[in-house]
């Protein structure tokens, strides 16, 4: 395929759509496998593709076309992914054309996360009491697990916001929900378990999403890519130990 206004279109469509996919946290292979179908699809067969997390790579054999784009700030969006895997479908089906494809994955990136900040809050507090009578606790356990979400998940987003580094924010999060919890059963009469507050309150935190892709990467034999995200998770719970830990210190 030459190079031409329809192999640059081509070459927009592809990188747009690894971009929206690992950007909203889908695994490498499916960033990977998708672009070389859209890639095959408009006839380039030599297409080289390299997605990491923070950034893909894409070039084409035998020639001086290659492209790269830097992922920042990823979210897990998995509707995104959803709408993305769509298009590729359709396109590689013949049922749209690269201008349609190209306008319909701008329309997806575009989009606003399908849940507010408030939403996603509630979602937490609603959560963290079933885990925490999944885990042993009583009904005053789960009731103090909803107040512990409350207050710490809107305090990590804070600080999220505020310093943009997820192990900070994790650690912030876990300080307060334990403090809330230790202080609480330290000066009230009530009959509850700060063990099994926290077992509820944490389980919000934990990169549930994040660890399942990077074990699916070391599935696909995304080596690298893989132990990089498994590092991160174990980042993240290490943080949220570490602020469970530094609550226990200052109440004790």
């Amino acid at each position: 395929m030459e190079e031409s206004n329809e192999l640059n279109l081509a070459i927009d469509v592809l990188m747009l759509a690894g971009f929206i996919l690992l950007q909203s946290g889908a695994e490498i292979h499916r960033v990977e496998d998708t672009m070389v179908r859209i890639a095959r699809s408009q006839g380039i067969e030599n297409a080289n593709v390299l997605a990491i997390p923070a950034a893909i790579f894409f070039s084409i054999d035998h020639t001086n076309i290659s492209r790269m784009k830097r992922i920042v700030n990823p979210v897990h969006d998995m509707q995104k992914v959803c709408q993305v895997n769509q298009v590729s479908r359709s396109l590689t089906a013949r049922k749209i054309n690269l201008e349609q494809a190209l306008q319909e994955l701008s329309h997806i990136k575009q989009q606003p996360l399908p849940y507010t900040q408030l939403q996603t809050i509630l979602a937490a507090a609603l959560a963290a009491p079933f885990f925490t009578i999944m885990f042993g606790g009583n009904l005053l356990d789960a009731i103090a697990a909803i107040f512990a979400t409350l207050l710490s998940f809107p305090f990590s987003l804070l600080v999220d916001r505020l310093i943009r580094i997820e192990f900070v924010s994790k650690f912030a999060g876990a300080l307060a929900f334990s403090l809330f919890s230790l202080l609480l059963a330290k000066y009230s009469n009530l009959s509850i378990n700060p063990n099994m507050i926290n077992a509820g309150a944490v389980m919000p935190f934990v990169p549930g999403i994040a660890f399942t892709n990077a074990v699916r990467d070391l599935m696909t034999n995304h080596l690298n890519t893989g132990m990089t995200k498994i590092f991160q998770t174990l980042l993240v719970i290490l943080s949220l130990g570490a602020g469970t830990a530094v609550a226990l210190l200052i109440v004790r």
